[in-house]
């Protein structure tokens, strides 16, 4: 059975630690001892030297994981994220790795897919560390560094995040004037999306 991960780094910034951990070998074993089937890498404006690097690195795959890396997608959600959504005999539950991007992270969880999040801690204000513990925090996602090993803890604490969220989970409707939202996540959208724009423009 298929079981998807996708690492996405976001469009406009570069996150190259997370890049390279998503290339290690190691965690490309970590990953199929979980049942894991694929792993696609968003990487944005790293995707030359992420390709070269897979490219060096392909004897080192293991036989029952296919791994990819591309620049950027015209929409993640629909293109990358919904095969990280299970299919009742086809698809097991994904996982996503993503920088503490609030659009990537609204989008994993109205689609009810586990997801970790690691800051990019090189950001101005370093305000994606300030989100991802809150996520974590209420419950709705895994904090993680690019550290191999905390990414690997992370990998291993998927279940558990699935089973927290079960009343929570199918998400909430996404048909127009759908009013039961939980009021946790939805309402730092705004406020957030802000401080990584503002933070993105002056790291260009």
């Amino acid at each position: 059975m298929e079981k998807h991960c996708l690492v996405t780094v976001g469009a406009t910034v570069g996150f190259p630690d997370l890049t390279r951990a998503a290339l290690e070998p190691v965690f490309w074993g970590h990953l199929a001892s979980r049942g894991f089937t694929s792993l696609r890498i968003q990487c944005g404006p790293d995707s030359d030297w992420a390709t070269s690097d897979l490219d060096s690195k392909m004897s080192q795959i293991p036989q029952e994981l296919n791994v990819d890396v591309f620049k950027l997608s015209k929409n993640l959600m629909r293109e990358e994220m919904t095969l990280c959504k299970p299919v009742e005999g086809k698809r097991g539950v994904g996982l996503i790795i993503s920088h503490a991007g609030t659009g990537t992270i609204l989008d994993a969880w109205k689609l009810a897919v586990p997801i970790i999040v690691v800051p990019n801690t090189s950001l101005l204000d370093d305000h994606q560390t300030e989100l991802a513990r809150h996520l974590s925090k209420e419950g709705y996602a895994i904090h993680s560094s690019t550290k191999l090993d905390h990414l690997k803890e992370a990998v291993d604490k998927i279940d558990m995040l699935r089973e927290e969220n079960q009343t929570r989970w199918p998400p909430h409707s996404l048909e127009r004037g759908a009013t039961e939202q939980p009021a946790s996540i939805w309402n730092i959208e705004v406020v957030e999306a802000h401080k990584e724009e503002a933070s993105q423009l002056a790291q260009g």
